[in-house]
């Protein structure tokens, strides 16, 4: 049955088969021009001692779950770790309280300057937009002076000093926060 609604699905163009095995659909963050993201080999889920899990309780009675991997992966991979191991996202902050949170915990567990949250930027100047990996509205912000970048489609990373956001080429290697 299941076989019959993905060619059903993809016939009519409404969703891949790999998409509805993963969940639902995730938005591709767009390849900067003229820079190739290096091949990342498929890597094992990390293990308890390169990960923390941490409950952040959310409006209206929501509970939002998110890890911490302090492992260095690039954007897109950090994206894949996300979904396969917690069948989740990277990690998209729409308060100041979780972004607090999350910045206490990342900073507490790890010496990097930054770490990727789910956040990309698309457009050039005037017309620059903001958007979540997982699709839900751009409705708080954090950027550090002089951020976010002007001059093409960069990916977010939260520095955990101070809890800013800055814009970040998407192949940097950097560790990551995952929402599931």
């Amino acid at each position: 049955m299941k076989l019959f609604l993905v060619l059903a699905l993809a016939l009519l163009g409404a969703v891949s088969a790999h998409q509805l095995h993963e969940g639902s659909p995730e938005q591709e963050v767009p390849a900067e021009q003229g820079e190739e993201e290096p091949g990342e080999p498929e890597s094992p889920c990390p293990t308890d001692s390169e990960s923390f899990r941490v409950i952040v309780p959310g409006q209206e009675g929501h509970t939002c779950r998110y890890v911490f991997v302090n492992r260095c992966l690039t954007f897109r991979g950090a994206q894949h770790v996300c979904a396969r191991c917690y069948r989740g996202r990277l990690a998209s902050i729409h308060n100041y309280a979780t972004n607090q949170r999350l910045r206490c915990t990342v900073r507490a567990r790890t010496n990097r300057a930054q770490v990727w949250i789910g956040g990309y930027t698309s457009g050039r100047h005037w017309c620059l937009r903001a958007h979540w990996v997982d699709r839900s509205p751009w409705n708080y912000s954090n950027w550090a002076r002089g951020n976010p970048c002007r001059t093409r489609p960069m990916c977010v990373a939260m520095c955990p000093a101070g809890g800013q956001w800055r814009s970040v080429r998407c192949w940097a290697r950097m560790p990551f926060i995952c929402q599931y």
